[in-house]
């Protein structure tokens, strides 16, 4: 894959990348090159929207309908758009292994909103699920004897170091935030909570949480999004990780909305680039999805 045939890509908005995306550094996936790549409809949407004149506004119409808490009468915040945001030492993600990494990392001077895209066939398979379990060093339960690998006593294998892995923070941050069944201790014939999809949710909400803990932001969320053809799954995803693993005072902190609101956010400016950018996200759902 080279840099001139994710360039070429029709998904692939003209406006949507920053100079610093154009470099080598900038961490495209695999499939980048091709009309169905998430990550390049995810910029699209997202990137693109800091080089229009109304791009602020859409946003912060779009965050406060998923959030809200955060809607601000008259001026909205300046909000920063970060597209592939990672920062290892919020989740002590340290080591070989990928740490979080946000689609779409969207802040202002009080909120830190963390935004998982899906397209096409990412959005079949759902959020992603811990590798630990799916790869093998891993029982797949939460309690002393799941660790397959080295033999600890750990109840979740990712909370020592291995190597050059640092141990992950994930149960311990995620005491403020989650249910108290969610830490029970668990046996060989039970799943842990973070085995499947609610894994990924997870990791985001807790970078979320943990940024606005320490740059001291009033609010956090996680805004999961797809377009409405390929919906059906992530939406039923998000809802049972809001009701079996958030708290109650939490729940309102993820939320699940269709692309086909952004686009309706787009159109209700009225500005040519909004209505032209509005077209362009409607032809690729309409060409890629249906």
């Amino acid at each position: 894959m080279t840099a001139d045939a994710i360039l070429r890509n029709p998904t692939l908005h003209p406006n949507a990348l920053q100079a610093s995306e154009h470099a080598a550094s900038f961490k495209w996936h695999g499939h980048a090159h091709s009309p169905r790549s998430s990550q390049v409809f995810c910029l699209s949407a997202f990137g693109t929207l800091r080089n229009i004149t109304a791009g602020n506004r859409v946003l912060a119409g779009l965050l406060a309908e998923a959030f809200p808490e955060i809607a601000r009468p008259g001026r909205p915040r300046a909000w920063a758009i970060s597209p592939e945001h990672e920062d290892e030492m919020l989740l002590n993600e340290r080591g070989v292994k990928q740490p979080t990494s946000v689609d779409c990392l969207c802040t202002s001077t009080q909120e830190v909103v963390c935004i998982e895209s899906k397209f096409v066939s990412d959005a079949a398979e759902g959020f992603g699920q811990c590798g630990q379990a799916v790869n093998g060093p891993c029982a797949g339960f939460y309690g002393p004897g799941s660790d397959l690998k080295t033999g600890t006593d750990a109840w979740c294998r990712l909370e020592g170091w291995e190597g050059a892995r640092s141990p992950r923070l994930y149960w311990s941050l995620g005491r403020s935030y989650f249910r108290p069944e969610v830490f029970a201790q668990q046996g060989r014939d039970e799943s842990c909570p973070f085995v499947g999809p609610n894994y990924q949710l997870m990791r985001n909400f807790l970078f979320a949480a943990a940024m606005a803990e320490r740059d001291g932001r009033k609010f956090f969320g996680v805004l999961a999004i797809c377009p409405e053809p390929t919906a059906g799954k992530l939406a039923l995803q998000v809802d049972r990780f809001r009701n079996e693993v958030l708290l109650p005072r939490y729940r309102d902190r993820v939320r699940f909305l269709t692309y086909e609101r952004l686009i309706h956010h787009l159109r209700m400016t009225a500005e040519m680039e909004a209505l032209e950018l509005a077209g362009s996200l409607e032809e690729r759902i309409d060409t890629v999805c249906r």
